[in-house]
């Protein structure tokens, strides 16, 4: 005799969520396993393709420059730190931009990458010389902004400035952009530039040599003012027949002459 007990609606959904709970747990392993399969594949072929040789930098033959007009493709090639072969997909535009601004005479780089075919475009704005400088014997130009660049990584028949400057070796000239931008505009001509000392500037210019004290933008503008005044000084002047204009008291030339048998010095104030 077989005793049988009726199901409560109650147990009824209670094995109900048991195979519901089961089932949901099934699936979510099955897309666990479907996700884990598929990136484990997708990271395989991106590997696969990142090491094909059509995608990948093999030399600098690769690179292209742009924007220059001083330095040669070899020469700025020379101071890109890549290793070859190397995947384009690792390469890191911002990484190279900045080791060459931090590196080579140039101001401003921008990389760009192009995936197929493989290549990276280097766009530079090269440093312009404008002063020669030479610093630890070593011959070298500076550009406007007094950023120092060795004259070796330039062409050797690059036309070289007309202007030199003599550096200190125990300091920087912290003002050397805006001495440049007034010297570059003066009426008269300077052919060199001494800021050795910091309580004299001197000038080497078409009327001779000139010493203008501490220098003081301001004050400088209106140096080089009364310097272009001084042109129309009599034939004295012109003949050169001085040591040096002294313009550290503008309102106050002094025009120092050579020292003669006789006298111990002599100057003239205008």
């Amino acid at each position: 005799m077989t005793l049988e007990f009726p199901i409560s609606s109650g147990e009824a959904d209670y094995v109900a969520r048991r195979k519901q709970l089961r089932k949901q747990r099934r699936l979510r392993i099955f897309q666990r396993v479907w996700q884990l399969v598929f990136i484990t594949g997708l990271t395989g072929g991106m590997l696969w393709v990142a090491i094909l040789p059509e995608w990948q930098l093999r030399s600098s033959n690769q690179i292209e420059i742009e924007g220059n007009k001083l330095l040669s493709e070899e020469i700025i090639k020379k101071f890109l730190l890549i290793q070859y072969p190397q995947s384009i997909f690792q390469i890191q535009p911002q990484v190279i931009a900045a080791q060459l601004e931090a590196s080579a005479p140039v101001s401003k780089v921008s990389v760009s990458r192009t995936i197929f075919p493989s290549k990276l475009t280097i766009q530079v704005q090269e440093r312009l010389p404008v002063a020669n400088s030479t610093r630890n014997n070593q011959q070298g130009f500076l550009d406007a902004e007094g950023v120092w660049m060795p004259a070796k990584v330039y062409p050797s028949n690059i036309t070289k400035p007309n202007l030199t400057v003599l550096e200190p070796t125990n300091r920087t000239f912290e003002q050397w952009s805006t001495l440049y931008r007034q010297v570059s505009q003066s009426q008269v001509k300077i052919s060199h530039v001494d800021i050795r000392d910091e309580s004299n500037l001197i000038l080497n210019t078409e009327l001779g040599l000139v010493y203008f004290g501490t220098y003081k933008p301001s004050l400088f503008s209106t140096q080089l003012e009364t310097l272009d005044r001084l042109r129309i000084l009599p034939e004295q002047l012109k003949s050169k027949n001085f040591n040096y204009i002294d313009l550290s008291q503008p309102a106050n030339p002094i025009l120092e002459m050579h020292i003669q048998p006789k006298d111990k010095f002599s100057e003239t104030r205008y």
